[in-house]
């Protein structure tokens, strides 16, 4: 009597679809929400109002870079508002509030977009226009090609600290 191998390949099939969407499931709720940038959609208002607070916010969060990157770089790095990135938004005071936590990332650039760092800048903007740095994370250096390692001061190697 010959048996079918169907049913066999049919429960291995199975027992790897499953084992794939559990292995998905258990890695998606692993990662942290707040590494997560959030992306509005495209050409929307949101994205526009979203790009105007993050340009009024620039001034601030390059004196941050600079402040930061001049302890080890000659020359400091920049900040486009397109390598800002909102982690996080709240009114920590209510909804009533016009106080503001705002966490971002930041990514800073030197020459041709070459990348420098990985950061995280907690701001806390009040709703009388103030604009108050909380806390200044610096995550990851990227390590500078060659032809720009002349930038980092002696005494510090490459990626920097």
């Amino acid at each position: 009597m010959k048996k079918s191998k169907k049913p066999i390949l049919m429960l291995i099939i199975l027992i790897l679809g499953l084992q794939f969407t559990v292995n998905t499931l258990v890695y998606a709720n692993t990662q942290d929400p707040v590494d997560l940038p959030y992306y509005p959609p495209k050409q929307s208002r949101e994205e526009l109002y979203q790009d105007i607070f993050i340009s009024l916010l620039l001034p601030y969060i390059q004196k941050e870079v600079d402040n930061y990157y001049s302890k080890y770089l000659t020359d400091t790095p920049m900040v486009a508002p397109y390598t800002v990135y909102v982690l996080s938004a709240e009114r920590p005071k209510g909804y009533r509030s016009f106080v503001f936590n705002i966490k971002l990332r930041v990514n800073s650039y030197i020459g041709p977009h070459l990348g420098v760092g990985l950061d995280y800048i907690t701001v806390i903007v009040g709703g009388t226009g103030d604009v108050e740095i909380k806390k200044f994370e610096h995550i990851k250096s990227y390590e500078l090609p060659p032809n720009y390692q002349n930038l980092i001061k002696k005494g510090y190697k490459n990626p920097i600290p």
